[in-house]
């Protein structure tokens, strides 16, 4: 109990100091190092989230999310397919997380 109460109250403190890109970051990292999977590309995640899951968990619209994952892609530090992402860059992606 103490720990999901720890674990709630960190998520908070983030949510509520970075914006979406950041907090998306995070729980990106977050996701590589639970469930990641090194790949040829860099570190692959079988993510059976939508965009709209991944809104909610994140805090923010799915449109936010969707431009946010947009913008990592942009910024070649990953790539989205299907219920799948590869993260192309972990450094750039923790740098932003925070």
């Amino acid at each position: 109990m103490t720990g999901r109460f720890r674990e709630a109250t960190l998520h908070r403190s983030q949510s509520t100091g970075s914006d979406t890109l950041g907090r998306l970051a995070a729980r990106i990292l977050e996701l590589a190092e639970r469930y990641g999977e090194p790949s040829d590309g860099g570190v692959t995640i079988a993510m059976p989230l939508s965009q709209e899951e991944l809104a909610a968990w994140v805090g923010a619209s799915r449109a936010s999310v969707a431009q946010a994952l947009q913008s990592m892609r942009e910024l070649g530090w990953l790539k989205t397919r299907r219920r799948q992402v590869i993260v192309c860059d972990v450094d750039a992606v923790r740098r932003r997380a925070g």
